[in-house]
């Protein structure tokens, strides 16, 4: 128990870089809205790219995640745990 003591800022970290990923998600289904079908109410085709695109993450997660726990018991959780927030910062950027 004292271990996950040791590891609660990591445990927050990993939360909040994941609860901002996940809170966007019902306004991109709007913004693809807007961006391919301008002024109409329903569009199939929005709909259908952000589920698709919510499924493309999932499915990179899922090959993602033992690959990164592999990497982290070489060079410890806190690299790895870093780069990848990190790197998922850029995209925010533009």
């Amino acid at each position: 128990m004292e271990n996950l003591k040791e590891l609660s800022h990591l445990f927050v970290t990993v939360f909040l870089s994941s609860f901002a990923l996940v809170i966007v998600v019902p306004g991109i289904t709007d913004v693809t809205m807007l961006a391919l079908c301008p002024g109409q109410v329903e569009c199939s085709l929005a709909i259908y790219l952000t589920g698709l695109q919510q499924a493309i993450i999932g499915l990179g997660t899922v090959i993602a995640m033992p690959v990164i726990g592999n990497l982290s018991d070489q060079y410890g959780r806190k690299a790895l745990l870093t780069l990848p927030m990190t790197i998922s910062i850029i995209p925010m950027g533009k």
